[in-house]
């Protein structure tokens, strides 16, 4: 771009770009963790799942750290998971990748529960709950391999 053409933009453009930009970042970082919190929220309705919150704000901050320590853990697990059975190529290693990822999402839930006093669950709670999380990871990884096969029909295209 030539300095002349670069002058054509307004002080106006700048601000619009940068509020369209950083309103697309909020959205992509916020959306996971609302669909998280409302999830949560629908499973706390049940008599297994309880979240000792005061208020709304308080219930954010309770599912807040839950969902950034899962999200944490699972990234960490499922990257140990993914090198220890990297030699299982195929439905196999899908399968019995899968079947370590709800084994841990459910041993994970169940000590988060035992530790943590903001969420309270009894065993039908982390079933509820380790199911969500797996459902989630499984979403995950449908996207992600939607996204991969749509990308490559792009490029041939």
């Amino acid at each position: 771009m030539k300095k002349k053409d670069r002058s054509k933009y307004s002080l106006a453009d700048h601000i619009f770009a940068k509020t369209v930009v950083s309103f697309m970042c909020l959205a992509i970082i916020s959306f996971p963790f609302l669909v998280f919190y409302f999830a949560m929220h629908l499973i706390s309705w049940t008599n297994d799942v309880h979240i000792h919150a005061s208020g709304t704000l308080s219930s954010i901050k309770i599912v807040l750290k839950f969902f950034v320590t899962t999200l944490f853990i699972t990234v960490i697990m499922d990257m140990i998971f993914s090198a220890v059975l990297n030699r299982a190529k195929g439905i196999l290693g899908y399968i019995s990748e899968a079947l370590l990822m709800l084994a841990f999402f459910y041993l994970y839930v169940f000590f988060y529960s035992l530790l943590s006093n903001e969420i309270v669950m009894t065993k039908k709670g982390r079933l509820y709950v380790s199911l969500f999380l797996f459902f989630g990871y499984l979403c995950i990884h449908a996207v992600y391999v939607g996204a991969k096969r749509l990308s490559k029909f792009i490029v041939k295209n």
